[in-house]
């Protein structure tokens, strides 16, 4: 006898992906209707509300085992849920999704469809949760908690996070040239971004350099929309990913980033560092970028600790 079908609640994003998730909606919606879907629909109408509404359901609902939240967009759309969840005690609630943004690689680190329509039918067979590894960091300079599903920059990729959405976004989306956003904020973020002085500690080593460029702890394999920036991540395995790359020429650069791309033999370079570990801690001297999920993190000193937790997800397991 099949299990009985949760009752959803849907978090949307309208503006996710140059507007995709608003014009995609309504499609979802067809589909839920012809199943016979349980389900309750809420739109984000500005940046944080997501936090907002999935904290508040959480608060209301929390023991009641019969729902499932689901975020409707980007990787920052499903950030904002996974931690209005945590803020309203509902780390228990299975959160599901369903990618409908402009980068989507929490949904390529799970090999669910990048399409939204096949992403929302696999929703519909999934019968159980699925417990997956979340990463933790804590500010230790205010003590703020922050989860996250994807990855969290400092330097580089976080600069080009910050160059992509600050307007040049909006400003091609007309031209429906949006992806190429990120290809000129590469350019405009390693022309810009200096090398800068991080401290790394681990359960098993401490490390200093003096010249860190990109700095990413990952709990997938990708990031920047689907860069496989660590191919061995496992996110079933209690542990991060770190990935330290100090700070070089443009053409020795150009070859890492072409290796990071097809190879994954960038992991083999004397500039690249990795570190795998549960427990975390990093250090920048100066003010930096920083990124979380694709979303800007204000420039500031970082000194953040990581860990690792597990929660339920709403996906087909392995």
């Amino acid at each position: 006898m099949a299990a009985s079908r949760p009752t959803f609640m849907m978090i949307v994003n309208p503006f996710a992906g140059a507007e995709h998730a608003g014009k995609i909606w309504p499609k979802i919606e067809v589909q839920l209707k012809e199943q016979k879907v349980n389900y309750k629909a809420v739109m984000t109408k500005h940046p944080g509300h997501g936090v907002q509404l999935a904290r508040n359901f959480a608060l209301q609902h929390k023991l009641d085992q019969s729902w499932v939240v689901v975020a409707v967009g980007g990787d920052g759309t499903l950030h904002e849920v996974l931690n209005g969840l945590h803020q309203g005690g509902g780390d228990q609630i299975p959160l599901g999704y369903i990618p409908a943004g402009s980068g989507n690689d929490f949904a390529r680190g799970i090999k669910l469809p990048t399409q939204s329509m096949a992403a929302l039918q696999q929703l519909l067979e999934v019968q159980s949760p699925t417990n997956l590894d979340v990463g933790v960091y804590k500010n230790r300079l205010d003590s703020h908690e922050t989860l996250f599903t994807n990855n969290v920059g400092i330097g580089f990729d976080a600069s080009v996070v910050h160059a992509a959405n600050d307007g040049q976004k909006d400003h091609l989306k007309k031209y429906h040239l949006q992806s190429s956003a990120y290809v000129f904020s590469l350019i405009k973020a390693f022309l810009n971004q200096k090398g800068f002085q991080l401290s790394v500690e681990t359960a098993q080593t401490k490390q200093r350099f003096s010249h860190a460029f990109l700095v990413t702890t990952t709990n997938i394999k990708y990031f920047g929309g689907g860069v496989p920036i660590m191919p061995i991540a496992d996110l079933r395995d209690g542990k991060l990913d770190l990935v330290v790359v100090e700070q070089i020429g443009i053409l020795r650069f150009v070859k890492l980033f072409v290796e990071m791309l097809t190879t994954g033999n960038h992991l083999n370079s004397t500039v690249v560092h990795h570190f795998r570990t549960s427990q975390l801690h990093l250090e920048t001297d100066l003010p930096e970028n920083g990124q979380v999920n694709g979303e800007n993190i204000q420039k500031q000193k970082f000194n953040l600790s990581f860990w690792v937790t597990q929660r339920p997800f709403w996906i087909a397991g392995p």
